[in-house]
């Protein structure tokens, strides 16, 4: 690779930097990489004893999502192997191993089979606590990277290691933030990781803890079993990439010496599959109290129904039987059964008279 060559990467100095406080510029700043280095796509991991997650090029992204997905990123040997090769810069994969131990990896052999292969990358592990890995990948049939590649890609390391750093160290402060704010607002809340652990709890939300929120190994759990069930449909449907942000709603009912209790999980994070939005989800309580028939308008930000779903869940409350409420709208009694099949999914409920327990008289505090 000529001299030329190595300017264009040590040029995007400014960019680098500007990425660090604008997470959103990482996709297309790795895509520009890989293109000056003649690789498909470029992915950035990062974690530290608080979170994890990556991020990537345009490109590989659902890629890189699927080799996570389907547990190849836990058994991929590169990371480790890596640390123990001791390379300070970025490295080849001839460098880490032998073309037989390629050969015979599984990891090697699921990468071949969707056409990648080859790797430069590098692994910075400063004394914050942080890991940040980066690694351009590059088609099977196009080679390893040449040593003129991986030293115009060392040109910018460390930048781009200074900006990782920065901008992960950012992420958590706003995964902070957004705890905080809920705070000002008399709100419990709690930023979840992106393993679904509890991250940033506010000073409010702590009283919730353990007696409702559990912090387990494997993620968050909610002690009510009915509302930990919807919860764990949730996080799948958020899980799905490219599925729409949108707030989910779980009830939790009156127990002895408390009041009916709302969770609402919310996404926080900017670009998707961002890597340094720390906290993934927001957790946040909305305690209730009984009076009055709760409004439709009410029922419906609570519970993430529709409006038609809204009306019907009030009329049930209300004591009202479906014949009435189609007779009323002038809809079939399947169209009130359909909609009411909805409403039971949304709170938790599989009886009408439980959702006339749960939803009778509930109101805001």
């Amino acid at each position: 690779m000529s001299r030329v060559d190595q300017s264009k990467f040590e040029a995007l100095a400014d960019r680098i930097y500007e990425a660090a406080v604008v997470p959103e510029l990482w996709p297309e700043l790795l895509e520009t990489i890989g293109a000056l280095s003649g690789a498909f796509g470029g992915v950035l991991f990062a974690s530290n004893p608080q979170f994890s997650g990556w991020t990537a090029s345009p490109r590989i992204a659902p890629m890189f999502a699927e080799f996570v997905e389907k547990g190849w990123a836990a058994r991929n040997p590169r990371p480790a192997r890596g640390l123990a090769f001791g390379a300070g810069g970025f490295v080849g994969d001839h460098e880490l191993f032998s073309p037989e131990e390629m050969d015979a990896d599984p990891t090697y052999g699921y990468l071949r089979g969707q056409g990648m292969g080859w790797c430069a990358g590098k692994i910075a592990a400063p004394p914050s606590g942080d890991m940040l890995v980066f690694s351009w990948e590059r088609r099977f049939v196009d080679g390893p990277f040449d040593r003129a590649t991986l030293d115009a890609l060392n040109a910018i390391g460390g930048h781009l290691a200074r900006a990782a750093l920065i901008a992960a160290r950012l992420g958590l402060e706003r995964a902070r933030m957004a705890a905080e704010t809920m705070r000002a607002l008399g709100l419990p809340a709690a930023v979840l990781s992106r393993s679904h652990r509890l991250l940033l709890p506010n000073d409010l939300f702590t009283r919730f803890a353990p007696s409702l929120v559990q912090d387990r190994r494997e993620r968050v759990v909610i002690a009510d079993p009915r509302a930990d069930a919807l919860f764990e449909r949730a996080l799948a449907r958020l899980r799905v990439i490219g599925a729409p942000a949108c707030v989910q709603s779980l009830p939790i009912p009156a127990r002895e010496g408390s009041r009916p209790l709302i969770l609402h999980l919310a996404p926080i994070r900017g670009a998707a599959q961002d890597v340094f939005a720390a906290g993934e989800l927001l957790l946040v309580v909305t305690e209730v109290t009984l009076g009055a028939a709760p409004s439709a308008s009410l029922l419906q930000g609570l519970f993430d129904l529709t409006p038609a779903e809204a009306r019907v869940a009030r009329a049930i409350a209300a004591g009202r039987p479906a014949s009435e409420i189609a007779r009323e709208h002038g809809v079939s009694g399947e169209t009130i059964r359909t909609q009411l099949r909805s409403v039971f999914a949304k709170t938790g409920v599989s009886r009408q008279v439980d959702l006339v327990r749960l939803l009778a008289g509930v109101t805001l505090p």
